[in-house]
């Protein structure tokens, strides 16, 4: 029963970055420029692929949503600019900043945790 519910927890994350990602697209839509805006939406894509391969229960989604948010982590993380989003009273940016950063790495705790107790089932 554990394990539904973390699958469920887990497809629910994933749907939530999703959703936030179009949020940060558009956001963003004005302040990168163009070529950045399309890397951007590319991994959105990426992400919203990945929560349809969730839904229809493919195993190998799991992995690749574990990789996506390592990706986000590692390209967000070291941006200064999104922290100066907070110096500089840019609330809303900074709060799709913090909230996209906290869904990842809930993910990179409940995707491994999920497999671990789905192999041992």
């Amino acid at each position: 029963m554990a394990t539904v519910t973390l699958k469920r927890s887990i497809d629910a994350l994933v749907c939530a970055s999703v959703a936030l990602g179009v949020v940060f697209v558009y956001a963003a839509s004005s302040l990168v420029p163009a070529w950045l805006l399309g890397a951007i939406a590319a991994g959105e894509v990426a992400y919203a692929l990945t929560a349809v391969a969730l839904a229809r229960g493919h195993r190998w989604a799991y992995y690749a949503v574990v990789a996506l948010a390592v990706l986000v982590l590692a390209l967000s993380l070291p941006q200064p600019d999104h922290y100066a989003f907070a110096a500089n009273g840019q609330l809303g940016p900074f709060l799709i900043f913090t909230a996209g950063s906290a869904l990842q790495v809930c993910l990179l705790v409940a995707v491994p945790v999920y497999l671990r107790r789905r192999r041992a089932a």
